[in-house]
């Protein structure tokens, strides 16, 4: 398994773990906390899995 992708996943499952425990804590979290925490954590899983999908390549004749 690649390493870059799996610190990218592994890094936004932990930014949505705080989030969840910033909600769940007696801390409120501030809106806007919140927002970047889901958003990023998000982004970053969602990159990982992006770059463990295999690449096409056009130029060899494979079909879109």
């Amino acid at each position: 398994m690649p390493f870059i992708p799996a610190l990218l996943i592994g890094a936004g499952f932990l930014g949505n773990l705080l989030l969840v425990v910033l909600l769940l804590g007696d801390v409120t979290a501030p809106l806007a906390a919140a927002a970047v925490l889901a958003l990023g954590g998000g982004a970053l899983i969602l990159a990982g899995l992006m770059l463990m999908e295999p690449r096409r390549d056009h130029e060899a004749g494979h079909p879109r």
